[in-house]
């Protein structure tokens, strides 16, 4: 049970990476964060702009000591974002954008099942590319519905690299370098898996073991015509390293952005509604429960709480209790969309009824110097995996609407704006002490 919920500042506020410094105009966007040996943790985020909406590009690893809050031992980059980028040979310079990295896999020395596990220090991160333009004449990027809808479509993919942290603990190494994200017997067809589909997008939660032995991970991601389905990886001795090896049925509904859990003696899953998104109040978020997410379609339950526009995500914490993170305008004392972000608990054999809502941060009472007509959003809340103890770190994004271009909102943003943006951090404090993740 979680005791109270204490702000704890900015975790991720600036990249020590060349090229992708705030002296760039550049600051830490989206964020993920796993242990990676009894005492290092690694956080991954993407570099973010101001030329544009999503303006997303490198990504990047930090090593930290003894927590996720710890002091930061190394910094690198996995993917590097370009300018000059023609993905489709038309002579037209893009963008070339990550999003939403996640990553999974064994720390160094962990043991399972009492015996150290062999494909322990192998660590899976993946990511969105896409191709966004940048207008030559005033240097923004337009949103993605201004621009040629063929662009994403052909050029938006996920793409994946393969780290270990080395002997020395100090750096994280190249194992398998980045590419394209397929299926295993799909690596060089004109589809990229089995289903039924063009393209693929990621998800924001990470993927989470799939059997026992973490041999196995799943995690689900969303496709064109706004579907889901399951992603199964399972570790290949022979090669050392992961493979996408089974993709699940497509559910349609028009769902992105899912979450998948192992709840009791099956899976749940949540997903944002894409109706939601455009709907000026929100919508609910979609519920489903399968014993097997490779074998059947489940039923989708839309609780009527809470209700939101925002970008959710959905963890089962430490202490065994279901959690979903987001907005509700509907009782933001600001009748704000994403300001507070919030937590509530849910219970699957309730309908998925929401309840016990708590609030992760609030800007205003927090005191961020955002200027109200420069707009702000928190969230992209991510639980980090439990390394034990009576407190778990939840992280999540704050930033200004505004950006360079004042089309967007009416008002271009300044430095004033720029200086509070990044990644901040809460503890979940709990009743009592829980097990890690992990045991070395």
């Amino acid at each position: 049970m979680i005791q109270s919920i204490q702000h704890k500042g900015i975790l991720l506020h600036e990249c020590s990476v060349p090229g992708e410094t705030r002296a760039e105009d550049r600051y830490p966007g989206n964020a993920n964060g796993l242990q990676v040996s009894r005492d290092r943790f690694m956080m991954v985020y993407t570099t973010r702009g101001y030329r544009g909406t999503d303006d997303n590009l490198s990504v990047i690893w930090q090593l930290r000591d003894g927590s996720y809050d710890g002091p930061v031992i190394s910094e690198g980059r996995v993917v590097e974002s370009i300018d000059d980028w023609d993905p489709l040979d038309t002579g037209i310079s893009c963008v070339r954008a990550h999003l939403h990295p996640v990553a999974f896999g064994v720390p160094k020395g962990a043991v399972i099942d009492g015996r150290p596990a062999p494909h322990s220090n192998l660590f899976v991160l993946k990511w969105i590319r896409k191709a966004r333009y940048i207008d030559p004449g005033t240097g923004y990027m337009p949103n993605v519905k201004e621009t040629d809808p063929w662009l994403q479509a052909n050029t938006e993919c996920v793409e994946w690299a393969q780290l270990r942290l080395n002997d020395r603990e100090d750096e994280m190494e190249v194992v398998q370098p980045v590419g394209v994200m397929r299926q295993r017997g799909f690596e060089s067809a004109y589809a990229f898996c089995d289903a039924d589909v063009q393209w693929m997008s990621q998800t924001f939660t990470q993927p989470v073991p799939f059997n026992e032995d973490a041999t196995e991970w799943v995690d689900f991601n969303f496709f064109n015509q706004k579907r889901i389905a399951a992603i199964r990886y399972a570790f290949n001795a022979t090669r050392g390293v992961y493979e996408w090896v089974q993709t699940g049925p497509l559910i349609s509904g028009g769902l992105v952005e899912g979450s998948v859990h192992r709840y009791d003696d099956a899976w749940v899953i949540s997903a944002r509604t894409w109706s939601s998104v455009k709907a000026p109040r929100g919508g609910p978020v979609a519920w489903m429960r399968t014993r097997d997410p490779f074998d059947e379609v489940p039923e989708i339950v839309y609780p009527p709480e809470p209700n939101t526009t925002s970008p959710l995500t959905s963890f089962v914490c430490a202490d065994g209790v279901l959690r979903l993170i987001t907005n509700d305008l509907r009782i933001s004392p600001y009748g704000h969309h994403r300001n507070p972000l919030y937590c509530w608990d849910i219970d699957p054999d309730q309908g998925f009824a929401a309840s016990n809502v708590r609030v992760i941060f609030d800007s205003k009472k927090a005191g961020v110097p955002i200027r109200p007509e420069a707009g702000i959003c928190i969230d992209q809340a991510k639980v980090l995996p439990h390394a034990g103890g009576d407190t778990q770190y939840v992280i999540h994004r704050v930033r200004p609407v505004a950006i360079n271009d004042p089309k967007k909102i009416g008002v271009q943003i300044n430095d004033q704006d720029k200086e509070p943006a990044g990644n901040y951090y809460a503890a979940f404090r709990y009743t009592e002490a829980y097990p890690g993740q992990w045991s070395f």
